[in-house]
């Protein structure tokens, strides 16, 4: 695709931050698995937690696909940066659903700051099923007292505020979901140990505990036990950023692979004149290229005022599942280096591995698709 000038000139911004900055620390990012608060405060400072926001709340106002753009950039080179450059699509997503309260105090610490706006939707027993909640709200007076207790929550040290999921009860005694949101620290707000995980390290994932939390009544995001409607529209904005860093995997594993294979020799000649090691590698170009294309086709449709529809699930579906079998086949072709750990290779297949399961596991996108086209062909 034919790049405008501001792309061009945000990836040469990235791609001089990724050598300068981000390259020499590769090893450290790779093996410590703390959040790299660094590297927040060095993306604000960019000012690439402004990207996409909106320019009357002091963001610069950039399309979705310029976002996709350097997220699939900065994924080639490692996980948390391509997390961190959704900082300010963050924004838009708050403002979806908004009160005038909630932007004056969260807006500012998203786009000057570089934090986001986490999803406490996870529990124990209520991942996909988000019906399950277990978590409460109870209103009391002009507060709301929460109570539960959030699991494999990710990114906890770089939050400023939580949309959490809790069952209610209106005025007429009726249950439901709500979503409410909560600052990061505010009392009665907790974490526990991140968790020793497999793929995305530095991403401080693990519990959030909420004990007799109290917010103000403007916490509540939009009505009571209409929360589903606006957990739903978050994660398909999220699934199609799960897609573009799923291409940006896919896409570090085969560069990393064929600079290997054309310098690996065996029987005397390079991996890279086997035709069947050509045949692999085309197979990887070609599955890379067809769901960048899609993933760049769905951003446009965002950015013309069109909404994707079931989109999201597909672009997460298949993403994912092509970066899967691209990381895995760049490991084999790579035999042994590929398993070691300062090769750089398997922590593209950690991750792949990582997002097959966040934002919703495969066979609940297919369940989305397939209820989408249904209703379609009624």
């Amino acid at each position: 695709m034919q790049l405008t000038e501001n792309q061009e000139m945000y990836l040469n911004i990235l791609n001089e931050f990724i050598e300068q900055e981000v390259q020499p620390r590769l090893k450290e990012l790779d093996n410590v698995d703390e959040y790299p608060k660094w590297m927040q405060e060095r993306l604000a400072e960019l000012g690439f937690t402004r990207l996409v926001a909106p320019e009357e709340h002091g963001g610069l106002g950039e399309s979705m696909t310029t976002l996709l753009l350097l997220v699939m950039r900065a994924t080639e080179v490692n996980n948390t940066l391509g997390s961190l450059l959704n900082c300010s699509n963050n924004a838009n997503k708050l403002l979806s659903f908004a009160n005038e309260q909630m932007i004056e105090k969260y807006i500012p610490q998203i786009i000057e700051q570089g934090r986001f706006m986490g999803m406490a939707y996870t529990e124990a027993g209520a991942g996909s099923d988000s019906k399950a909640v277990q978590t409460t709200a109870v209103r009391d007076g002009d507060e709301w007292v929460i109570n539960g207790t959030k699991m494999f929550i990710s990114y906890r040290s770089a939050c400023s505020c939580w949309q959490v999921s809790a069952k209610t009860v209106d005025e007429n005694g009726v249950e439901g979901v709500s979503v409410f949101l909560v600052d990061a620290n505010a009392p009665g707000v907790s974490y526990g140990e991140h968790f020793n995980k497999f793929g995305w390290n530095g991403s401080d994932t693990g519990e959030v505990f909420f004990k007799d939390c109290r917010v103000p009544a403007w916490a509540l995001c939009g009505e009571i036990n209409k929360g589903l409607h606006i957990s739903l529209s978050t994660l398909d904005g999220a699934r199609l950023l799960i897609g573009a860093r799923a291409v940006g995997y896919a896409q570090g594993a085969f560069d990393k692979a064929y600079e290997y294979a054309s310098q690996r020799e065996q029987f005397g000649r390079k991996l890279t004149e086997f035709q069947v090691i050509q045949h692999y590698f085309a197979d990887m170009y070609a599955a890379i290229e067809v769901c960048r294309g899609y993933v760049l086709h769905l951003a446009a449709e965002l950015d013309a005022g069109r909404s994707i529809g079931k989109g999201g699930s597909v672009a997460k579906l298949k993403c994912t599942t092509m970066a899967q079998d691209v990381t895995q086949r760049a490991m084999e072709i790579c035999g042994g280096m590929g398993l070691l750990r300062e090769f750089g290779l398997a922590r593209y297949y950690e991750d792949t591995c990582v997002i097959i399961t966040g934002e919703g596991t495969s066979e609940i996108q297919k369940n989305i698709i397939f209820k989408s086209i249904a209703k379609e062909r009624r």
